[in-house]
């Protein structure tokens, strides 16, 4: 299992009820799949960068959950059949991690490197002056 966010905009002209009821549905369908939910995040009703289905705002939910690709699968053709979807997207997070940990195993090597070379690191106000 991994570690997915996926992040979806529902229709302005729902009520708080029905986004609530439609949240609860994709948390089931989560379970329902074996996923695992770890932080369901309500934004609420927020402007959008630009017109989605000439909609100008929707309500943001983003979901963090441990889950297979075809959890995933699953739930964005869901997001996809269900007109009160507007958005959608799904992002791997452990990519991002991995990418994190690579960029600080170089500092790491690079900073080793310059110290053994007797390198001094300098601080940003001595560079800037």
């Amino acid at each position: 299992m991994r570690r997915y966010e996926t992040i979806f905009i529902a229709s302005p002209v729902l009520t708080d009820e029905q986004v609530d009821e439609l949240v609860r549905n994709f948390e089931g369908i989560i379970a329902e799949q074996g996923g695992e939910l770890l932080k369901t995040d309500k934004w609420g009703r927020k402007k959008l960068a630009y017109e989605v289905q000439k909609f100008s705002e929707g309500y943001y939910t983003l979901f963090e959950m441990n889950a297979g690709s075809n959890l995933i699968a699953e739930l964005e053709r869901r997001f996809r059949n269900n007109d009160s979807v507007i958005k959608f997207l799904s992002v791997r997070m452990d990519e991002q991690a991995k990418a994190a940990d690579r960029q600080k195993v170089r500092y790491e090597r690079e900073s080793k490197r310059k110290a053994q070379a007797g390198i001094k690191e300098r601080s940003l106000e001595e560079v800037m002056g």
